[in-house]
């Protein structure tokens, strides 16, 4: 395929348009009014059928030469096809039939097949395969110039919407579980309507999976239709997650109290109202989506700086309150949630409680330094070889030393060994190939610089804040303009108080926010490290396992095809001792190691180019958007953080689901206390926890923690592999008043959709690569007992017991034929044994 393309011939002698496509090019949003489609091929006649037929058959004798058995896949169609599939089949139909009818003379025999009967073909001829033992098929390049590396970018602020609103669509399928399933839930919300805007969700995060919006590049106007679903669905979502908190947390409640959950975020981005009066301090709930109990931070944006926190006991929990970058943004108010798994905990935000509160307010010092000139006075810092002034940040972990000549960053000290380690990072653009009468261009699918990066930033403006918990670096890199920076970056280390968190601790968090762009450049942030990696790579081309990247050297484009996709994870190793640096991030990049000891991740594209006229279709990306994508950094030993990186992955990808509650304090004053004098913080906490459900946890136990629960939701529907099954389970037919009917299907909640993933691979850690028994009865014992658990195919369609897999005989080195990559255990009562990589679905009811 890869030579004769994925599409039939378009190039014939004699039809006027393109060969095999009789029904055109789609056009939207309206056909055209001739009925005269772009590149309509001339329909099958009496006097053209032998010619079409000569062609194709032509064409599959070529493409014969590139499979191992008689049986040729020929694929019939291209892009933007089968719109008007009755024109192709009415023309492919008198095809198909001539050539069976000469098929002696043609030497060839064609049938319409799926893919699954040219498979069944092909396992039919017991013919051995060679096996692929490694690599994958990337960077792949159609060309010496057109290496397809740019859209692991392409549409940054689309890839992040994407990935926000999966985790917001997983937090949400668990707590809708939840909510279904437990006894005494207080309100009244209705459950099809919560489903169905689940179901949406659900439907928009897999619209935009399509092959052009995974990768960016759609065209501007489906773009902005991904954007529309995503975002109208979230907040449909976050609706039915606010009823269901409300059940859930007045669960068991005797007396009835009025109040409103609103969840942080998008519709509610707004800062938190904390009045100044104290009594009225506002309930937090923060909702963690993960299957272990664990220290999440929050930051929440407040109104104020005079602000403390309380748990549900009414003790003091340390927060800090961290000045805005800029002037008109909000406080920002920090502090750690104690979250059970998959579950949520409360917390209570007031106005300083008025004595001897925990909140601590952050001091920043400010310098300002150029590029190219010295600084005219240096701020106060510490001294260190050649007359440079250093400052630094540091907690339990990490000590990050900036130089202030220049306000970059210049070094890394390991605290546990005392080993100090080169750390720089840089911003800088490549310039793209734009024009045509210059060869290929840069475009949606293609990254083709002109040359190297060049560094972004004469100025460079540095605030340093140090703070009891929270510890910020932040640059401004100025260009274009002495007033507003082109773009900005935090990073921040975190201290627990009398308190050590591996997770947290080692994690090094980046916030970038950059664009608009330029047109025609392409913006990276690159690291410098002192890590000898021999630019080798290692990079999670499908986040679940990690690959192997050796530099490509003698390409024809050196830069461009050495860049890979980055779903979450990139990092690089020492090849003489055991340092490595891991980067981690919540959407997806383009990654590249194009030096000794680097990691360079593309941030963003923004280009223009006169491959089309057309500047509306999909390769141009005049994208002017401002994103903010966050990475977070791990340095250390191997095996130490192959510990750390898979659930610091997930954490940052689900981060905790945070929600306010709104009440009348006057109504709650008049239930409970004598007066409103009488209802101190203090009396408040304790009423409302003597009301309320404070704390719960959806899992009976924590998950080991090398298993991740993928999954955890609420189908909603009976549906079969078996399309006629599936029709019979439908209980219920609507006839409309138009006469025309309309099926639907019967709701059900009862049954739980569960997956679980091993986190590891073979031999990636001592210890956490090892299988796991799991008992699912013991997990999930807060939703009653088990009474049915059905194991399923990965997508859950078919039951396992049902499933007869084919065998494949092989020419692997190992000389064995049909022996599984790994062996799982079965399902014993509910008891299973999952193994390294394993993914394993349920059913499971109770």
């Amino acid at each position: 395929m890869d030579s004769y393309s994925y599409c039939v011939p378009s190039d014939l002698p004699f039809s006027n348009r393109s060969g095999f496509y009789w029904n055109g090019i789609a056009v939207f949003p309206d056909p055209p009014s001739d009925g005269i489609y772009p590149n309509m091929s001339l329909p099958v006649t009496e006097d053209n059928l032998k010619q079409y037929a000569d062609v194709m058959v032509g064409n599959i004798k070529q493409r014969a030469a590139w499979f191992k058995t008689n049986n040729v896949l020929w694929p019939w169609g291209c892009d933007k096809q089968f719109f008007n599939a009755t024109i192709q089949f009415k023309n492919m139909d008198k095809l198909l039939a001539y050539i069976q009818e000469a098929s002696t003379d043609y030497g060839v025999s064609v049938k319409y097949a799926t893919l699954g009967e040219y498979f069944e073909a092909l396992h039919a001829t017991n013919v051995s395969w060679d096996v692929k033992s490694d690599g994958d098929f990337v960077p792949y390049s159609s060309g010496p110039h057109e290496a397809w590396t740019g859209f692991y970018t392409s549409r940054n602020f689309l890839k992040g919407l994407a990935r926000h609103s999966q985790s917001l669509l997983h937090a949400g399928e668990c707590l809708f579980s939840m909510y279904t399933h437990l006894p005494n839930v207080t309100t009244t919300i209705n459950e099809t309507v919560a489903l169905k805007k689940l179901k949406a969700l659900r439907w928009a995060s897999a619209e935009v999976q399509h092959h052009d919006g995974v990768t960016g590049t759609e065209s501007p106007v489906v773009r902005d239709m991904y954007v529309s679903h995503l975002s109208s669905s979230a907040d449909g979502v976050r609706d039915a997650v606010e009823e269901m908190i409300e059940g859930l947390i007045s669960r068991n409640a005797k007396q009835e109290v009025k109040f409103k959950v609103h969840v942080l975020g998008n519709k509610n981005s707004g800062a938190l109202q904390v009045l100044k009066d104290s009594t009225k301090p506002v309930p937090i709930i923060v909702y963690n989506p993960l299957g272990w109990s664990m220290n999440r931070t929050i930051r929440l944006n407040v109104t104020g700086k005079n602000i403390s926190v309380k748990d549900a006991d009414g003790k003091r929990v340390p927060a800090q309150i961290v000045p805005p970058f800029n002037k008109d943004d909000h406080y920002q108010l920090f502090f750690f949630a104690d979250v059970p798994a998959m579950g949520y905990t409360t917390y209570f935000i007031g106005n300083g409680y008025h004595s001897n509160h925990h909140t601590h307010q952050s001091h920043v010092t400010s310098s300002i330094a150029y590029r190219k000139l010295k600084p005219t006075k240096k701020s106060k810092g510490r001294s260190n070889h050649a007359g440079k002034t250093f400052v630094a940040i540091s907690n339990q972990c990490y000590k990050i030393t900036v130089d202030k000549s220049t306000n970059l960053l210049e070094s890394i000290t390991l605290k546990e060994s005392g080993k100090q380690m080169k750390f720089q990072n840089i911003f800088m653009e490549y310039d793209s190939h734009t024009d045509v009468a210059n060869g290929q261009v840069s475009n949606n699918y293609i990254f083709r610089p002109k040359g190297n990066a060049q560094v972004v930033g004469q100025k460079v403006v540095l605030d340093i804040l140090n703070g009891a918990l929270v510890h910020e670096i932040r640059q401004s890199f100025y260009n274009l303009s002495e007033d507003k920076p082109r773009y900005m970056v935090t990073l921040r280390l975190y201290t627990i108080p009398d308190h050590y968190d591996n997770l947290i601790c080692n994690r090094l968090e980046m916030d970038l926010k950059v664009g608009p762009l330029l047109m025609n450049k392409e913006l990276v942030t690159r690291f410098t490290t002192s890590v000898h990696n021999g630019r080798t790579l290692y990079t999670d081309e499908n986040a679940y396992q990690m690959m192997k990247r050796p530099p490509r050297y003698n390409v024809s484009e050196p830069i461009a095809q050495n860049y890979y996709p980055m779903v979450s994870t990139a990092f690089i190793e020492d090849v003489k001792s055991d340092i490595r640096f891991t980067a981690l991030s919540e959407r997806t990049h383009g990654v590249s190691s194009l030096g000794d000891g680097e990691i360079e991740i593309m941030l963003h594209r923004r280009l223009m180019n006169n491959e089309f006229e057309d500047h509306n279709f999909n390769l141009t990306l005049n994208d002017s958007s401002v994103v903010q994508p966050r990475l977070w950094l791990l340095l250390g030993n191997k095996t130490h953080l192959s510990l750390l990186q898979h659930q610091s992955r997930l954490q940052l990808e689900n981060p905790p689901l945070v929600m306010s509650v709104d009440y009348s304090q006057e109504d709650l004053a008049a239930r409970f206390f004598h007066s409103r004098k009488d209802m101190t913080t203090h009396a408040f906490i304790t009423k409302w926890c003597e009301l309320f459900n404070t704390r719960f946890s959806t899992l009976a136990a924590d998950l080991p923690a090398n298993v991740h629960l993928l999954t955890l939701k609420t189908p909603g529907w009976n549906y079969d592999s078996n399309h006629l099954k599936q029709i019979e389970k439908v209980k219920e037919t609507i006839i409309r008043k138009d006469g025309i009917q309309k099926w639907k299907l019967t709701v059900n909640t009862k049954r739980l959709m569960v997956r679980f993933h091993h986190l590891y691979a073979k031999g990636e850690h001592p210890s956490m690569s090892k299988a796991v028994a799991i008992d699912a009865q013991k997990l999930l014992a807060t939703f009653g007992k088990i009474s049915v658990i059905d194991e399923r195919s990965l997508t859950g369609l078919w039951s396992k017991k049902d499933l007869n897999r084919w065998k494949w005989n092989t020419n692997d080195e190992c000389g064995s034929t049909n022996t599984p990559y790994q062996v799982e255990g079965a399902l014993t009562g509910t008891t299973f044994t999952i193994v390294p990589q394993d993914i394993r679905t349920f059913f499971v009811e109770f």
